[in-house]
Order: structure tokens, then sequence, then C-alpha cells
């Protein structure tokens, strides 16, 4: 009988298996591995989220552009009257240009105007550093947008000859 009782407890010592500590050893590495992929995701978002701010600032640019080759009659006045605006901010509409007839120069002033309300809805941080209009000889135009991105203000310009 005695034989017997140690027999069965050599099988016992062959019992195939994970340990705690394996399990968790691969926990811990299964867990890095996660942290790793919601880090890379976060980053992902976080590119993804500037360069949709500087497609928007490139398109309120161009649309900008675009009103001033459509009204360029008034663009050369280089008296900060219509689209010359070193601060769209002091820009004020005295007609609403989408229920009354205006004037070129008062399509103008409501071109700005509705440009930089755009601005500020669509950047952030566009109202505290606003966007500007610069008309130099020849029609030569500057257009130069600031937002906020990840707590840094990025501000781009396009040079454009109309």
């Amino acid at each position: 009988m005695m034989a017997r009782a140690q027999h069965l407890s050599a099988p016992a010592a062959t019992h195939k298996g994970f340990s705690l500590v394996e399990v968790l050893v691969a926990l811990l590495v299964l867990s890095i591995g996660l942290l790793g992929l919601a880090a890379l995701q976060t980053t992902s978002l976080q590119f993804n989220t500037g360069s949709y701010h500087r497609t928007q600032a490139t398109f309120l640019a161009y649309d900008i552009i675009d009103r001033m080759r459509a009204n360029i009659g008034v663009v050369a006045d280089s008296d900060g009257t219509a689209y010359d605006q070193p601060a769209s901010t002091d820009v004020t509409m005295s007609t609403d240009c989408d229920t009354a007839d205006c004037t070129s120069a008062q399509l103008a002033i409501y071109d700005v105007r509705k440009w930089y309300e755009r601005t500020v809805v669509t950047l952030p941080g566009a109202a505290t550093s606003p966007p500007t209009i610069q008309v130099e000889t020849g029609n030569q135009v500057t257009v130069t947008i600031s937002w906020m991105e990840q707590d840094l203000q990025k501000t781009q310009s396009w040079v454009v000859q109309l």
C-alpha cells in the first residue's frame, strides 16, 4: 500500500498549468500594452484636432480672399474702411447686405464683419487675437489668423496678389 501512495503523489508534481505569478505578469504586460494604445489614440486625436483647425483657418482665409476678388473695386482703398482692416474687431456694420442692397464699400465692411464672426466661432482663441487683413500697394493682400492649439497660440498668414 505504501508503494501505491508514492505512485499517487508523483503525478501531482507533473501537473501542467499557470501559476498565479505567471498570470499576474501576463496581466501586467497586457495592461502596459493597453496604456500605450490609449496614449497613441490620445495623441492621434490631438493631432487630428490641430489639423482640423489649420484646415478651417485656411478655408476662412480663402473665403475672405475670394470675397475680395469678387468686390475688387474697394480692395485698394487702404484707409481702413473696406477690406483693409488691421483690427477686424473694430468693424461695425451699418447695413445688412443679406436683406438690403449695398454699395461695394458697404459690402466690403459687411464681408469683413461676418468673416470675423465666423472666425471667432470656428477657431478657439481667435477672439483674443483677432484676424487681420492688410492691403499693400498693387493689391497684395496679407490675411493673418491666430488661434489656440494645445495651449499654444498658432498664427498663420496668407499673402496673395489679387
